[in-house]
């Protein structure tokens, strides 16, 4: 093991002793079995240090490094933040797999077409997770960070993306939901297939790193019992009304949740109208809202059926904590720190550290029962 790391994984394991994780993990653990707080309501403060989401050109070493790095500074704040290796998007992963080559253009990562009519969906090659592909990839990444650090640090899986959104890009979204009409029988056999290709890379994910992996990519650096089940993407789901999501959608979600135990699904945007049909899905145990806050959803229908993970400023918890009490909602919580007078965290003060440290004290206070 390199010293550098060693280093890192050693102030890693002072900061976050054993009884300090069993804190959070059960936390978490109660919130999403539905059971009641151990002491408090769970939260976890977003990344102290810029963290690039979609981690197509990181070179591993650096990736690693910034992982860790950002695990040591999180270490000084009083969360249920659990040190993991989180890989990153790649939104290509699985189209990649039936061959459409990935695009990177600065930060935006994309895929080619190779789905022009309806009659290429029988055309489409065996998903492949061979030498050469960015599935393979992400399984040298995950096996790189597992020997570089002697398997000291959990591993997330991916955010690969859910099945439409897969076929999204493979074919464009126009096509795509244009096609659930002019030939159900010809779409629903396009999302089985990515669906089997999705469920094929999780469990080489989930093998790869054994009881070292955490089943999510929500948001990246939330932690999840090992039953919660699987996470996906889902953005398209801000273009779906409730009847074509019941019909078009959400057999293949059931797929994915009857696989894994359960299943959360993400989505950006405002997807309201689809949230009371949402929650009905069998086996859907979490919705991620990428921008939509708790009295939104709460708004669009939200049941206490399936926990919701959604994000806060550090100015509006308070608030927060108070809806989520008064409403009996499952919530995990993530919420952002306001840089005292900007600064990146390299150059706080202890003086900063103390005003962040203040506020993380108003933000527990909040959260307590």
């Amino acid at each position: 093991m390199k010293t550098w790391i060693k280093e890192r994984l050693d102030k890693i394991d002072a900061l976050f002793p054993p009884e300090r994780l069993t804190r959070s993990r059960e936390r978490i653990t109660r919130l999403w079995h539905g059971q009641p707080p151990l002491d408090r309501l769970p939260f976890t403060f977003n990344p102290l240090t810029p963290i690039d989401y979609y981690a197509a050109i990181t070179p591993p070493e650096l990736r690693l490094r910034q992982m860790l790095d950002e695990s040591v500074l999180h270490g000084q704040m009083d969360d249920d933040f659990i040190p993991a290796f989180f890989p990153g998007c790649r939104q290509a992963t699985i189209p990649n797999m039936f061959g459409a080559a990935e695009v990177v253009v600065e930060d935006d990562v994309t895929c080619t077409k190779i789905l022009w009519e309806i009659s290429d969906i029988a055309k489409l090659s065996e998903p492949s997770m061979a030498p050469g592909t960015v599935a393979h990839e992400w399984l040298a990444l995950e096996k790189f960070v597992l020997e570089e650090t002697e398997s000291r640090l959990p591993i997330h899986v991916t955010d690969m993306q859910g099945p439409a959104d897969v076929c999204g890009q493979m074919w464009g979204y126009e096509n795509l939901l244009t096609c659930a009409y002019e030939d159900p029988g010809a779409y629903h056999r396009l999302l089985a297939k990515v669906t089997e290709a999705f469920v094929m890379f999780w469990d080489a994910q989930r093998k790869a790193a054994g009881d070292r992996f955490v089943g999510t990519h929500l948001w990246g650096w939330n932690w999840v019992p090992p039953d919660a089940g699987a996470s996906l993407s889902a953005d398209s789901l801000v273009m779906l009304s409730p009847d074509f999501y019941r019909e078009f959608y959400q057999p293949h979600l059931e797929t994915i949740a009857k696989r894994f135990g359960g299943l959360a699904v993400h989505s950006c945007g405002d997807f309201s109208q689809v949230v009371p049909a949402m929650c009905a899905t069998p086996g859907l145990k979490a919705v991620h809202c990428g921008q939509m806050k708790l009295d939104d959803i709460l708004k669009a229908g939200m049941d206490d059926r399936a926990l919701v993970i959604l994000g806060s400023p550090q100015e509006k918890a308070q608030q927060v904590f108070d809806l989520i009490r008064e409403n009996k909602m499952r919530v995990d919580l993530s919420i952002s720190i306001k840089p005292p007078d900007g600064k990146p965290v390299a150059s706080w003060t202890e003086q900063d550290w103390g005003v962040v440290r203040r506020t993380n004290d108003s933000i527990l206070s909040a959260a307590h029962c």
